[in-house]
């Protein structure tokens, strides 16, 4: 079974990527503690190396673990596994998710499948940790005769139904099925998880049967696809949202909040959902899907669009001066990614704005951004594994430059609200002030479109993963 993914991966270290098209390869290595479960209306939690889990305050929490998983190499999983993750990443500050377990105050082992986690104040989130980038579970003793993380991660091992085999850099990662997975026989007896970056490319590929799932088909394909004999198109909600994050620090353009105004008003999101993805996607200001617990519907019906107002903005900013920002795109990671960017382009220059436009490959744009290389703008499609509280991380301060009154007195009453349905509440007026003073500049929630052949079955996950074991044959 093979996937053509819009980019390579970037790191064979669940813990040091950032990146949900990585972690759609990893899942099939690597296992969680905890499972999240989006076919419903609701966000539910099911078991998965952990077997149940309790908490009478949400500080600390017993967590009971299978007592029948082997890691690929035939030793046993046990609960001083999940400690050394949650204290590596702790540990090693270098790493993409190293505030993953910011809260976990102590991981005490009570036996081998048996394990309590303390936190430094109520997390109501602790679950949500146990998921996604960061989260999966690594072999202490594997780890540890490694001799670090460069040797481990040269040949990795996990507990998942797939083994690593092979990873040729930007072209494929090679899995092959792990017979002693607790989960049972795996489907497949090789999984290939290929690069393609250039859509056409992809597209092609998919079309000739070269791949069996191929994700961000551009909507101008589909009819091609549904034409050709043996492929079909699938498209689904998730949980991504697609903005523009905003410079506001001294040195530039868009410090001043005229600025940044002028840019929220100037770009019609609407006809950027109906004419550039074709309607896979809906307008929005805020950050957080529906789906999402904490989402901020308000921000998706006042979408506006106000280019005469952005122009007078744009001309009291400059007094008599021109503004220039730099605006850069990935192209091929998100779903017509550069062709929104190039509509914002247009919208921005129109109401007066000069934008030095950039176009850069996922893996450039990646390390520019985990070294804060970008100028006033760039396009990113940041998922949520959690809720809106996602939101009150470091980078606020840290990489926009930004920091407002209001905005950190929630950031600090949100750990210990009165009760989860104000937590939300915190969460959505937090989302409003974001969005108010354009540090993020919200443009759509976008579908994921993806080619499936006949030869396979698959529905599509609104977290973007794509587990094997859940790929199964017609």
């Amino acid at each position: 079974m093979s996937i053509a993914q819009g980019n390579d991966i970037l790191s064979l270290d669940p813990a040091d990527h950032g990146n949900n098209s990585t972690e759609s390869t990893l899942v099939n290595i690597y296992d969680y503690l905890v499972a999240k479960d989006f076919s419903g209306d609701t966000l539910v939690f099911k078991p998965n190396l952990a077997t149940s889990w309790s908490t009478d305050d949400q500080i600390r929490w017993v967590f009971r673990l299978r007592n029948d998983i082997k890691w690929h190499d035939g030793t046993s999983f046990t609960a001083h596994d999940v400690k050394f993750t949650v204290e590596r990443t702790q540990g090693d500050k270098k790493l993409k998710s190293a505030s993953k377990f910011s809260t976990v105050k102590s991981v005490r082992v009570i036996d081998d499948h048996t394990l309590e986690i303390e936190t430094d104040g109520p997390d109501p989130l602790l679950l949500h940790r146990f998921v996604g980038n960061g989260a999966g579970i690594l072999p202490k003793h594997a780890f540890e005769a490694a001799g670090g993380k460069d040797a481990f991660f040269r040949q990795p091992i996990g507990t998942g139904p797939y083994r690593f085999k092979e990873w040729r850099k930007a072209d494929r990662v090679i899995l092959e099925k792990n017979d002693d997975w607790w989960g049972g026989k795996p489907k497949w007896d090789t999984v290939v998880i290929r690069s393609i970056p250039e859509t056409t490319t992809r597209v092609s590929e998919f079309i000739t049967g070269g791949v069996d799932i191929a994700v961000n088909i551009p909507p101008e394909d589909i009819e091609r696809i549904k034409a050709n004999a043996g492929t079909k198109v699938i498209s689904f909600d998730i949980a991504r949202n697609l903005a523009l994050h905003v410079r506001t620090g001294e040195k530039w353009a868009t410090r001043d909040p005229r600025v940044r105004e002028a840019i929220d008003l100037a770009i019609d999101r609407d006809a950027i959902a109906r004419k550039v993805v074709s309607a896979f996607g809906s307008p929005t200001r805020g950050f957080f899907p529906p789906k999402i617990p904490g989402s901020n519907p308000a921000l998706s019906r006042d979408l506006r669009f106000d280019p005469e107002r952005a122009r007078a903005l744009v001309q009291e900013a400059g007094d008599g001066k021109e503004i220039t920002v730099k605006f850069s795109t990935p192209s091929g990671r998100y779903v017509k990614d550069r062709e929104i960017s190039e509509a914002i382009v247009g919208y921005l220059e129109d109401v007066g704005i000069r934008v030095q436009f950039e176009v850069l490959d996922w893996t450039i744009y990646n390390s520019r951004l985990a070294s804060d290389g970008f100028g006033e703008l760039y396009l990113w499609g940041m998922g949520s594994y959690t809720d809106g509280s996602s939101l009150f991380n470091d980078q606020f301060k840290r990489h926009y430059e930004w920091v407002d009154a209001e905005f950190n007195d929630i950031r600090a009453k949100i750990r210990n609200p009165g009760s989860e349905e104000e937590r939300l509440a915190l969460v959505r007026r937090a989302q409003e002030i974001v969005a108010a003073q354009g540090v993020r500049i919200g443009i759509l929630y976008p579908q994921a479109i993806y080619g499936v052949n006949d030869r396979v079955r698959f529905e599509g996950r609104f977290d973007e993963m794509i587990f094997a074991e859940e790929v199964t044959r017609p």
